[in-house]
């Protein structure tokens, strides 16, 4: 038996799982080549630098001794409420897929950023328009199991980025 080529399997792997052409010289083809993790991570300091931007007040959550918390029920409040951030690109089917929403955890809403080829969306809920169904669908990610959502949609179902501060404010003087 000859040894594998290692390196041609790989090569063939890769680019049978590659990007959708739509993103391939995009304007934001760059959040393809982040970590899933690191998807996360764009968005926090997308919406941090966009608050910045804009002038809306915001904290970051923070340890007793003053330190940036890496691991808390929320990521980043804004004029006063709490805010799970949820950051996704659009898929191959043309949604995005927002992943991890947890309703056992303290935190007053969500905001959602998806990352089209060329656009960016966002929406924004109440974690109880996210609980009770009003915001939209939420399906299990592990069926049998009732810790973690996904909340799809489709660009026509969010907001342009343009309209982030008056949503973001609509939402929090409802809160």
């Amino acid at each position: 038996m000859q040894t594998p080529d290692y390196e041609a399997l790989m090569d063939a792997a890769i680019a049978a799982a590659a990007n959708d052409k739509k993103w391939i010289g995009a304007k934001n083809e760059g959040i393809k080549i982040v970590s899933n993790t690191a998807v996360g991570r764009v968005g926090q300091t997308f919406v941090e630098s966009l608050c910045s931007a804009l002038g809306l007040p915001f904290t970051l959550p923070m340890g007793p001794t003053g330190r940036l918390l890496n691991q808390s029920p929320w990521d980043i409040a804004i004029l006063g409420k709490e805010f799970e951030l949820k950051t996704a690109s659009e898929d191959v089917n043309g949604c995005f897929q927002f992943n991890h929403i947890r309703y056992h955890r303290p935190y007053d809403a969500a905001i959602f950023i998806g990352v089209a080829p060329n656009q960016i969306f966002f929406d924004c809920h109440s974690k109880a328009d996210l609980v009770t169904g009003k915001a939209g669908r939420l399906v299990s990610m592990e069926a049998g199991a009732n810790a973690s959502y996904k909340f799809t949609r489709r660009p026509a179902q969010l907001h342009p980025i343009s309209d982030f501060e008056a949503h973001v404010k609509a939402l929090v003087a409802t809160l």
